[in-house]
């Protein structure tokens, strides 16, 4: 990608910048020579050219400049991105964190009715034990004295000699 950008820039195909020099470098034809051989070719691919070794640097300095300024420009754009989507995931947070508050206290809520009527039904039973109780106790006046112990008699034991002396 960098390649390709290097060898678009200002250049046209008779001058030589560090893009051909580059090329030139990394030619097949040029693979296996040692490092003195390939500079030799590179500085005979300069004169044959009628360029020089400052017009070559002076490019490969153009043109790092340009690949800064163009990496200034990409990071600005990423921070920009960066900043717009950690704003956006900001509020999914928020929004979500105020739907679970929501429901959180909707599910509260519905177990406080549970336990409202948990307590309601706590006390009617409470209140028909009373009730039950209070029905023994005044049905134990109605056996014979003999035939129900008053003090731990239960509704079924004191109804059933009622129910005897009505058969």
């Amino acid at each position: 990608m960098l390649k390709h950008w290097l060898s678009s820039s200002n250049q046209s195909p008779n001058n030589w910048g560090i893009a051909k020099a580059m090329d030139m470098l990394n030619s097949p034809h040029l693979a296996g020579m040692s490092a003195e051989a390939k500079r030799c070719a590179l500085l005979m691919a300069l004169d044959a050219a009628g360029t020089g070794v400052e017009a070559l640097i002076q490019d490969a300095v153009k043109q790092q400049r340009l690949l800064d300024q163009q990496e200034e420009q990409r990071q600005a754009k990423l921070h920009k991105l960066e900043a717009a989507i950690l704003e956006k995931n900001r509020l999914v947070q928020a929004e979500l964190d105020r739907l679970t508050a929501k429901h959180m206290a909707e599910l509260q809520s519905n177990l406080d009715i549970i336990a409202h009527h948990q307590d309601d039904f706590r006390a009617w039973q409470k209140a028909k034990e009373q009730e039950s109780q209070r029905m023994m106790d005044a049905a134990a006046f109605c056996v014979p004295h003999n035939q129900a112990n008053r003090g731990s008699a239960t509704l079924s034991v004191v109804m059933e000699p009622l129910r005897a002396a009505r058969a």
